[in-house]
């Protein structure tokens, strides 16, 4: 009994646990103001770092309660080319991750352009962060245990 207490007490935890995870890679009414809020933080970030108004392409965007992980490519609004201010910038993808502090989202770390894996071993800085938000492929980097 006790052993099939456990079992269902681990199935019902994953199950809340992957209903917890929400995605923002379309926007939809039920998202559109915490999307476009996140991705706004992020597109000054960028605007800063290469003097041009950009959108994003979203290629994946997985929230949990408290995290948010995003990757996609990064374009000019005006649709040209963009400028990179420098050789080493590696054009045009874009990694960023978000956390929800006090109601507020807001931009904890970005690599936009980097021509590095910035974001290996990113679970070490922040283990509170739901492994289940970050892309299959980037799973192994982030997590370095």
């Amino acid at each position: 009994m006790r052993t099939f207490c456990l079992l269902a007490f681990a199935i019902a935890s994953s199950l809340v646990n992957a209903q917890s995870i929400r995605n923002f890679q379309k926007k939809n009414s039920s998202n559109q103001l915490e999307r476009t809020q996140m991705l706004d933080l992020l597109r000054v970030s960028v605007k800063n770092d290469i003097e041009q108004d950009v959108v994003f392409v979203v290629d994946h965007f997985l929230v949990s309660s408290t995290y948010a992980w995003m990757e996609g490519s990064v374009q000019r609004k005006d649709g040209k080319q963009l400028r990179m201010p420098a050789d080493h910038y590696d054009c045009c993808h874009v990694e960023a991750l978000f956390k929800k502090v006090k109601g507020k989202w807001i931009l904890k770390e970005n690599g936009a352009f980097s021509s590095d894996v910035w974001y290996s071993c990113l679970l070490e800085q922040y283990p509170d962060v739901e492994l289940s938000i970050f892309s299959s492929d980037k799973r192994q980097i982030v997590n370095c245990k």
